[in-house]
């Protein structure tokens, strides 16, 4: 008979457990049946282990984009189950941010680095000395300098999450004195954070299309939209669902977080210099 070929598994064939059911209780694996075997299906759980591409990632970003802050919150409440974890959102986030590479602050210049920065008048010197002692080109050097600290800049980009949740931490103490909770936040707004400016990334370009070098209002309105109106905001939404507080205590929380950002982008900046300039 047709149906013959259809073999009825019993046992689960990761761990050999008795199977009652779509999925083996023991590992969790699916029971493979016929329609597994087709391309499309082999198709399909390729791209859900690259891209994340199942529910619980749909899930987590729209959770990310129209509800801010309560992914945060039910994830420290325990439903952790439809979420994908915040690291791995924010990987997946940070892979599209290395492509685009839109925010320069994150890479600055050797020139920029020397001479614009508040630890500017301690690194001066350290460059100086190193293009005398080496006998290095400065305009050489700085466009080898440039191109090591846009690979770097890029590959630690997660330790801006841990300095975030720092200053987090520290004021929100009172109400929440884990600084675990503090860290989930910080994964959570950096990656929507990222997300703002790959978007004003994309609306330049499509602004240039469409308008041409003749756009330079437009394109200062997208950037002040995307780089500073659209993260204070989700900021204050999420601190508010964060911290359980009245609207008028979220305003100056957000700005809170802005500014602690803003800290933890200064530290970056200065970790990032060290890093370059002594693999450079």
């Amino acid at each position: 008979m047709e149906k013959s070929d259809e073999l009825v598994q019993v046992h689960c064939l990761n761990c050999g457990a008795s199977v009652h059911g779509a999925f083996c209780h023991q590992c969790g694996q699916r029971v493979r049946d016929n329609l597994d075997r087709s391309l499309g299906r082999l198709l399909g759980e390729f791209f859900s282990n690259l891209f994340f591409f199942d529910n619980r990632f749909f899930i987590s970003m729209k959770y990310l984009f129209w509800f801010p802050g309560r992914m945060t919150l039910e994830f420290l409440e325990g439903k952790r189950k439809k979420f994908i974890s915040p690291i791995t959102l924010f990987l997946f986030i940070n892979l599209i941010y290395f492509f685009v590479n839109p925010l320069s602050d994150y890479s600055l210049s050797l020139y920029d680095q020397a001479n614009s920065q508040p630890y500017s008048v301690w690194i001066k010197g350290w460059v100086e000395h190193k293009l005398q002692y080496k006998g290095l080109d400065e305009r050489a050097y700085s466009v080898t300098y440039q191109n090591a600290s846009d690979n770097v800049s890029k590959s630690i980009m997660i330790i801006n999450i841990p300095m975030i949740a720092l200053f987090m931490y520290l004021m929100t103490f009172k109400k929440r004195r884990f600084y675990f909770d503090s860290l989930i936040y910080a994964f959570h707004f950096f990656s929507l954070f990222m997300v703002s400016w790959i978007f004003l990334d994309w609306v330049d370009t499509l602004i240039d299309f469409l308008v041409g070098d003749n756009s330079s209002i437009i394109s200062n309105i997208s950037f002040y939209l995307f780089a500073f109106i659209l993260p204070l905001l989700y900021a204050t939404l999420c601190i508010k669902k964060f911290l359980s507080i009245r609207w008028y205590w979220s305003i100056p929380a957000g700005l809170g977080v802005m500014i602690a950002l803003s800290l933890a982008n200064l530290f970056y900046r200065f970790i990032i210099f060290t890093v370059t300039f002594w693999v450079t």
